[in-house]
């Protein structure tokens, strides 16, 4: 099978595979381990100019950086912010926006980086070895950390509800104060309520690029965006790409587990 693009999307996590990208400056809302798949170094760039070679690097949340990947390619795993994959992570970050990994730490993983960029591999594979990256980071097997049960009541709703989603609302449905849910929340999540919600139209509408699902105004307004130049918007400065590129087949092939469209499917 020839090299292309792939993006696999799991519940609470996405994998995108891609043999060579180069971005401007994007950031988001999750976490992201970059691994180069053949071995050879990709150069990340932060905010203020610094610029660094490696082989694998973590990237925090919201954290400004630009990308480019010269054939070597790339397996770039982004982590949902409420996850145990995310949370796992957060002790290796620290205060690092931009932290380099030895990419020994992968071991004989690194053997099934390749195929992974080849195609080769299937969802469930797929899955495993990003488990099994992860891991590998952390040092520690993962192990599922319950958050507080109102702020996944929050979660649930802020995933299923499209369209404008007032903070009152999601505070009655975690019996708390606004104040106190958002405090709350961020204690949790690390990241802002508005900032989750925004992250939700994301996700929602990856989503619908493995079924193809229609015109791209649809999928946006499906997806909770006002208008299909917002969610270009917000594409651009997530990931650096377009919607039309998702929405391409020719272009990249978008693989979907049960549990992603459970999650992040149509309401």
């Amino acid at each position: 099978m020839g090299t292309q693009n792939y993006l696999h999307l799991w519940d609470d996590r996405f994998l995108y595979i891609t043999p060579a990208i180069r971005s401007g400056l994007t950031a988001r809302p999750s976490a992201t381990l970059l691994v180069s798949a053949s071995g050879r170094p990709f150069a990340l760039e932060g905010m203020d100019g610094t610029r660094v070679r490696c082989t694998a690097a973590l990237v925090a949340p919201h954290v400004p950086r630009r990308l480019d990947v010269d054939g070597c390619g790339l397996l770039s795993l982004n982590m949902e912010p409420s996850s145990n994959v995310a949370r796992m992570l957060e002790g290796v970050q620290g205060d690092r926006g931009i932290q380099v990994i030895d990419a020994q730490c992968f071991g004989r993983l690194r053997e099934r980086f390749e195929a992974a960029l080849q195609g080769e591999l299937r969802d469930s594979q797929l899955r495993e070895l990003s488990t099994r990256m992860v891991e590998a980071v952390a040092g520690r097997p993962l192990r599922h950390v319950p958050l507080d049960p109102r702020i996944e009541r929050v979660l649930e709703r802020a995933r299923t509800h499209v369209g404008p989603l007032p903070l009152r609302d999601l505070s009655a449905e975690a019996c708390l104060s606004p104040d106190r849910l958002t405090h709350l929340f961020r204690q949790q999540l690390g990241l802002s309520i508005k900032r989750y919600l925004l992250w939700t139209k994301v996700r929602r509408t990856v989503q619908q690029f493995a079924g193809r699902s229609g015109p791209l105004a649809d999928i946006a307004h499906q997806g909770g965006f006002t208008d299909m130049a917002h969610m270009s918007r917000t594409y651009q400065r997530c990931f650096g790409l377009v919607p039309s590129f998702l929405a391409n087949g020719a272009q990249v092939q978008v693989r979907s587990d049960v549990g992603a469209l459970h999650t992040w499917g149509p309401p």
